[in-house]
C-alpha cells in the first residue's frame, strides 16, 4: 500500500508540473505500461496497473487545473462513442452477480483497467496530436525508443539467459523458481509472444520517421531481434509491418527496396543462428500448440449458450481443473469467458468501427498507425492476450492514436486556451490549441 501511495503523489506532481503539456504525461504512460508487465503488477501495488493509476491521476489533475481543455478533449470524443463504452462497460460489470465471478472489485478494476481507461487514453492522445505542436513526433519517440531498448535487452537475455529486468518475479512466475531456464527474449513482458507482437506494432510507426536510413536500420533491429522470442505470430506479425514499411515508408521506390533488400538479408541470416533453428522447428512441429488450440476452439464453441449472455457460471481456470490443455489462447474468448459473449461482440464492433473511423485514404500519414492497429487485432485473437493481462489491447489504443499524426500539422488558431490563471498555477502554458469543433471536422 505504501508503494501505491508513493506511486499516486508522483503521478499527482507529474501531472501538475506537465498540466500544459499533456502528451508527455500520456508519453509516460505509455512508458509505464510497456516497461512494467502486467504478470507482475499485482506484486508492486493493489488493483490496477501503474500505467492506469498514473493515468487517473492525469485525469484528476486536467479536471481541477485545466477544466475548459478537459471539456474539449472529452467533446471531442463525441456522445455517442463515450456512451456506448460505458454501456459495454456497465453491461461487463453485471458480472458482479454471477456465480463464476470474481467479485465486485477485481471486476471493477479489469473493467477500469482493459475498457475504459484505455480507451480514453486514446481520447487524450489523438487530441493531443491534433492540437499540440510536436506532440505526435513525441509519442513517435517514445515508441521507436521503447522498441530499441526491447530489442538490446531481448539480445542480453538471450546471450547471458537471464531476464535481467524482473528476474525474481519472472523466475517465480515461468521459470519454476530458477532463472537457467530461460530459452527465449522475453523483454520487460515475461513472454517472447509480446515482444513479437510490440515489435510488429511499431514496425509501421517507422513509416513516419523521415530519415530513410534510420527507418530502416531501426527496422533491421527489430527483425534480426524477433527470431530470439521464438514465436510464430509475433515473427509473422513484424515480417508484415515491415512490408507495409517498404510500402508506405518512401516515395524513393529504387532506395525503399535496396534498404529493404539488406534488411531482409540480416534477417535470413539471424535466422540461421541457434534461435532461427529453434523458430523454424516450431514451425516443423509446434509440440502440440496447434492441438490444444483446436481443442479450445472446440470447448468454446460447444458451451456458447452457457455464457451467450453472460459470464460463464463455472470456474474460468479452464488449464487450472483440468478441462483444457491450456487456457483458450484467444484473448477475445477468454473476455466473453469472464463478460459473455454479446458484451465482446460489441466491444470488438465498437473497436473496428473506431479503427475505420480513423483511415484517411488521402492521408499516407494516417496508415501506419491504422496497420500497427490492424496487427494488434489479428494478435489478439492468437494468444491469451487480455485475459493474461498483456500489453494488446492497450497497445491497440495507443497506436490508433498514431493514425491521427501529421507531420505538417500545425495549430489551427493562436489562441491559448491551455494558458491557466496563475491565481491557480504558478506557470503559464503557451501550447495553442484548435478548438473541440475543429478537431471533430479533421
Amino acid at each position: 500500500m505504501s508503494t501505491l501511495i508513493v506511486w499516486l503523489g508522483l503521478g499527482l506532481v507529474l501531472s501538475v508540473v506537465f498540466v500544459a503539456r499533456m502528451h508527455i504525461v500520456l508519453a509516460a504512460v505509455i512508458v509505464v505500461r510497456i516497461l512494467v508487465p502486467g504478470v507482475v503488477q499485482n506484486e508492486i501495488m493493489p488493483g490496477l496497473h501503474p500505467s492506469t493509476y498514473l493515468f487517473l491521476c492525469f485525469i484528476l489533475v486536467q479536471l481541477a487545473f485545466a477544466p475548459s481543455i478537459f471539456g474539449r478533449v472529452i467533446r471531442s470524443a463525441g456522445v455517442w462513442p463515450q456512451a456506448i463504452i460505458g454501456g459495454i462497460a456497465a453491461v461487463m460489470m453485471t458480472d458482479v452477480g454471477n456465480p463464476g465471478s470474481a467479485g465486485l472489485l477485481d471486476t471493477a478494476m479489469f473493467v477500469v483497467g482493459i475498457v475504459w481507461a484505455p480507451y480514453y487514453v486514446f481520447v487524450f492522445m489523438r487530441y493531443s496530436i491534433r492540437s499540440i505542436p510536436g506532440a505526435g513526433k513525441a509519442f513517435l519517440v517514445t515508441f521507436a525508443l521503447l522498441a530499441l531498448m526491447e530489442a538490446v535487452l531481448s539480445q542480453i537475455q538471450v546471450a547471458t539467459g537471464k531476464p535481467i529486468v524482473w528476474e525474481s518475479d519472472f523466475s517465480r512466475i515461468w521459470l519454476t523458481g530458477t532463472v537457467s531456464e530461460l530459452g527465449a527474449a522475453i523483454g520487460t513482458f515475461g513472454h517472447g509472444i509480446q515482444v513479437g507482437v510490440f515489435f510488429a506494432a511499431v514496425m509501421p510507426l517507422l513509416a513516419l520517421i523521415k530519415s530513410m536510413l534510420l527507418r530502416f536500420a531501426l527496422a533491421a533491429v527489430l527483425l534480426v531481434t524477433v527470431p530470439l522470442a521464438y514465436g510464430r505470430m509475433g515473427l509473422i506479425l513484424t515480417v508484415v509491418g515491415f512490408i507495409f514499411l517498404v510500402i508506405i515508408g518512401g516515395r524513393k521506390v529504387l532506395r525503399s527496396i535496396l534498404f529493404a533488400a539488406v534488411v531482409l538479408v540480416a534477417l535470413v541470416v539471424s535466422i540461421q543462428g541457434v534461435a532461427g533453428e529453434k523458430l523454424l522447428r516450431k514451425f516443423e512441429d509446434d509440440n502440440g500448440s496447434a492441438a490444444l488450440r483446436v481443442a479450445a476452439f472446440d470447448w468454446f464453441w460447444e458451451h456458447t449458450a452457457a455464457f451467450l449472455t453472460g459470464g460463464y457460471p463455472g470456474q474460468r481456470d479452464l488449464k487450472g481443473v483440468g478441462t483444457l490443455g491450456s487456457s483458450l489462447e484467444n484473448g477475445y474468448f477468454m473476455m466473453a469467458l469472464m463478460f459473455g459473449i454479446l458484451a465482446v461482440v460489441a466491444f470488438f464492433i465498437f473497436m473496428m468501427c473506431l479503427l475505420l473511423g480513423q483511415i484517411d485514404i488521402k492521408d499516407r500519414e494516417s496508415w501506419p498507425g491504422v496497420a500497427a492497429t490492424a496487427l494488434i487485432v489479428v494478435a489478439i485473437n492468437g494468444y491469451s492476450s487480455i485475459g493474461g493481462n498483456s500489453i494488446d489491447i492497450h497497445l491497440f489504443w495507443f497506436v490508433l492514436a498514431m493514425a491521427s499524426y501529421r507531420s505538417t500539422r500545425t495549430p489551427w488558431t493562436t489562441e491559448q486556451p491551455h494558458r491557466i490563471p496563475s491565481s491557480r498555477l504558478p506557470v503559464p502554458d503557451r501550447s495553442p490549441v484548435i478548438p473541440a469543433g475543429q478537431v471533430l471536422a479533421s
